[in-house]
């Protein structure tokens, strides 16, 4: 069978899924050596299984505000907050621009697909 990113990830997290107390990057250095990945390969699945460990704890905490009787719009104004805290008005700034810059072309490609 073609070993694919696809592949690769799906059985980093069947393996992960079948025993979740495991340390996640010793797994991956496992399974990088398993499979003869490269070392990009291997920086790239470490990323990946980064921002899907980083989606799980913001749905649980959106979950969890949704509880607590807040709104999506509060729960965001409150991580950009947390996001924000400590740094200067100029960076406070260009964080507020790259969001903002993200969600004109999510909404331009939304649009444009209809």
């Amino acid at each position: 069978m073609e070993q694919t990113f696809d592949t690769i990830l799906t059985s980093l997290l069947e393996s992960y899924e079948n025993n979740p107390t495991q340390n996640i990057d010793a797994l991956v250095e496992e399974k990088s050596k398993e499979w003869s990945l490269t070392e990009e390969q291997a920086t790239l699945l470490k990323e990946t299984n980064g921002y899907i460990d980083g989606f799980t704890e913001n749905a649980v905490s959106l979950e969890e505000a949704k509880a607590d009787g807040k709104s999506r719009k509060r729960w965001m104004l409150e991580k950009i907050d947390s996001m924000t805290e400590g740094r200067s008005e100029e960076e406070k700034a260009q964080i507020v621009s790259a969001i903002s810059e993200t969600n004109e072309k999510i909404i331009e490609e939304t649009t444009a697909k209809e």
